[in-house]
């Protein structure tokens, strides 16, 4: 890749993670086996939204680091690990689906204390 490619590739980065943060985002209901996926944002030391509640069954969230340091998305019932995903690194987007009974669990990231710091939600999943 010569410089003016990775100039412009650059650029395309900065400015698709700069619209990430620009978007809005879901903090409404998902419907589980309905295929939509919630998005939630990362960035320093928080999550947006900070809290969901979704219907039982498997949950799809779509995970954009706007930040500028590498984050985690790891799912908790309790202190019990349900699934998680790794390697945020600023600007791009994962998704993890994940099975979820009735019940709250929580999502935090855990890299370098960043939940200490405050980088944690909250998830009610209801039964219908």
């Amino acid at each position: 890749m010569n410089a003016t490619s990775r100039t412009f590739a650059g650029m395309l980065a900065i400015a698709l993670a700069s619209a990430a943060c620009l978007a809005p985002r879901a903090s409404a209901p998902a419907a589980s086996g309905t295929g939509t996926a919630i998005q939630v944002s990362a960035r320093e030391y928080q999550f947006q939204p900070a809290a969901l509640t979704v219907k039982a069954g498997d949950v799809t969230f779509e995970v954009t680091n706007v930040g500028a340091t590498t984050h985690e998305f790891e799912v908790l019932q309790g202190t019990t690990t349900v699934d998680e995903m790794e390697g945020l690194v600023p600007g791009s987007t994962h998704r993890l689906t994940v099975t979820l009974a009735a019940g709250e669990y929580s999502y935090v990231c855990k890299i370098a204390g960043h939940d200490s710091l405050g980088m944690k939600g909250t998830i009610t999943v209801t039964a219908d």
